[in-house]
């Protein structure tokens, strides 16, 4: 009796393409559990945001900032060198260069705007409970799409494979 081979790949082949793609999917992962927890505490119905929750939300944005740098650094020097196989398909360095210039431009996009919005929340007060229900709920959306868009575009890598989704072309 064999396995068929299921539908929906593992986390590992998802995490397994470059270290942008690792970090992208580190990113929404912790993004997840930090965002629920504080849904939990920021509710319209408390007066102040506790301290930890401020603190560990520098505390991962800090964090995901030295990722990001880290992220840059093995990034930068293998520049837009495609990785070709002898089996590769054709058309298979072509979509590797899309993949790669995306990825850069993201990173690009991210080493600008986490320090921008590490500056633009520190000097918000927790008086502020809707603004940061606000945040955490865009938050919580934002790291469950960043998933979604993660598997949808590691299955749409995987060519003419039947019953896979497939991104807009």
């Amino acid at each position: 009796m064999t396995r068929s081979r299921p539908r929906w790949r593992s986390l590992r082949e998802v995490l397994g393409r470059t270290p942008a793609t690792r970090l992208f999917a580190v990113e929404a992962l912790s993004t997840l559990p930090l965002s629920v927890t504080t849904l939990l505490v920021t509710t319209p119905g408390h007066t102040r945001v506790p301290e930890w929750v401020q603190l560990s939300g520098l505390g991962v944005l800090l964090a995901m900032i030295g990722a990001t740098v880290h992220t840059w650094r093995l990034t930068l020097p293998r520049g837009l060198m495609p990785s070709v196989h002898r089996t590769a398909a054709p058309g298979c360095a072509t979509r590797r260069l899309r993949e790669q210039a995306a990825a850069e431009r993201r990173l690009r996009w991210l080493l600008l705007l986490y320090p921008a919005v590490l500056a633009a929340l520190m000097p918000v007060p927790a008086t502020w409970v809707g603004f940061w229900f606000a945040l955490s709920l865009l938050s919580t959306l934002g790291g469950i799409l960043s998933i979604g868009f993660l598997l949808r575009t590691r299955l749409s890598a995987d060519g003419g494979a039947a019953g896979r989704i497939r991104g807009p072309r």
